[in-house]
């Protein structure tokens, strides 16, 4: 690729002339076209980067290079958010709750998706994927789930929740709890298991059910399930959660949504509200993972690439460190040029 031709000639107006009163010319007396002739004034405090200083100061194929690395990744996260939207059927800002979820400031996106890539990887299922974001994470309601005297009645939920899971025949808690089991119904069914003559075998007990068709299993998902959340005393604690969540109108809409037999499990994940909305996240991600990797492949290939342009501009550094000599020697002025950024600028 051939390195960028520097030409700096400094001429000096007069404040009472006209930019267009003077003629300008290059080294070999020809007149030099306006499109060329970048014209900076005695002092301007807001001057910076512009279409013009870039091209001037590096390498123009090696400049559209980089700006297109960054667009093919914006280009990528679009089409992920797009998704992740339509997915979580939020009217939220996505990439800022997602950025929030995964880091400790809204505004960093694609490191959130580097962050995750390995979770993602080991993930086999999407549990959450259905779950509709703004119903659980809007502001009220993470608000009114901060209440003492909520959080005391989520928290006995859990617990109850979770001593039922573990006394369960098939449930374990982590690994094969309602929605996993209903998700891995679903996969079987998806991907012929079962119309491929294959059978599957629980352990109930330390006596093996086979299980030959997904109606079969789903039947006793589901029977395990009413097992949980018929409890007298897990019915009551909820019917308190429900109570207290009532009182207030703003949160009627998650009440009830919480109450539908799919979703009620979902209480029992909100005494850690923070772990259970990257989980939720991640099953939208996981549901979305072509648009996903296609997103964090252009990220890598982009900052691997960057580098090595960062590398080469910064080699073209040389050129300005002379013309900046050239500068503070010619001329007399009340101060010292310096260029501490360049190839910030130069990339810009």
């Amino acid at each position: 690729m051939p390195s960028a031709t520097l030409v700096v000639r400094t001429v000096v107006v007069p404040s009472s002339a006209s930019f267009s009163s003077v003629s300008l010319s290059d080294e070999n007396g020809a007149d030099l076209n306006g499109a060329r002739v970048l014209v900076i004034g005695p002092y301007d405090e807001g001057l910076g980067p512009s279409e013009k200083t870039s091209t001037l100061l590096v390498n123009a194929e090696l400049r559209a290079e980089y700006t297109q690395l960054q667009v093919e990744i914006d280009t990528a996260k679009e089409q992920l958010l797009i998704a992740l939207r339509k997915q979580s059927g939020s009217k939220a800002n996505l990439e800022s709750e997602a950025s929030k979820t995964f880091t400790p400031r809204p505004d960093n996106f694609e490191l959130a998706m580097t962050r995750i890539q390995t979770e993602l990887q080991e993930q086999k299922d999407t549990p959450f994927a259905n779950i509709q974001y703004d119903k659980i994470f809007s502001d009220n309601i993470l608000s009114a789930l901060e209440d003492k005297d909520l959080k005391k009645l989520i928290a006995a939920y859990t617990t109850q929740y979770n001593e039922l899971l573990a006394a369960s025949t098939y449930f374990k808690k982590g690994t094969f709890e309602y929605y996993n089991a209903a998700e891995i119904a679903k996969s079987l069914s998806t991907h012929g298991f079962f119309k491929a003559k294959h059978t599957v075998l629980l352990n109930a007990n330390g006596e093996a059910r086979e299980i030959r068709d997904q109606g079969e299993l789903e039947a006793v998902i589901e029977e395990e399930k009413q097992a949980i959340i018929a409890d007298k005393k897990l019915r009551k604690t909820f019917d308190d959660v429900a109570k207290r969540l009532n009182k207030n109108v703003g949160l009627r809409d998650f009440a009830n949504y919480i109450a539908q037999p799919d979703n009620e499990p979902i209480l029992a994940r909100l005494d850690n509200v923070a772990e259970f909305r990257g989980d939720v996240f991640k099953s939208y991600i996981k549901a979305n993972e072509t648009l996903y990797l296609d997103l964090v492949g252009k990220m890598e290939t982009a900052r691997k690439r960057k580098a090595e342009i960062e590398g080469l501009a910064a080699a073209e550094q040389t050129q300005w460190a002379r013309v900046i000599d050239i500068f503070n020697d010619r001329f007399v002025v009340p101060f010292k040029l310096e260029a501490r950024n360049r190839v910030a600028v130069m990339l810009a």
